[in-house]
């Protein structure tokens, strides 16, 4: 992925969350009582010039 402001290529790093052993993840709850929740990983991307973060679901299908 290039980055928006220096065009050049970012680096994926670690999204560290406050607990240990869980990654972050976004969500969606369905509609209803008894359904679940849509999950995906983050993918976290920076720009080692400028300092430009960008997250992107991993499995951005879950939320069709």
């Amino acid at each position: 992925m290039k980055c928006k402001e220096c065009k050049i290529e970012m680096k994926i790093v670690d999204f560290k969350t406050v607990l240990v052993g869980v990654k972050p993840y976004i969500s969606a709850k369905k509609k209803g009582t008894f359904k679940g929740e849509n999950i995906s990983d983050v993918l976290c991307y920076v720009c080692p010039t400028c300092g430009h973060i960008e997250f992107l679901a991993e499995n951005p299908n879950e939320f069709k």
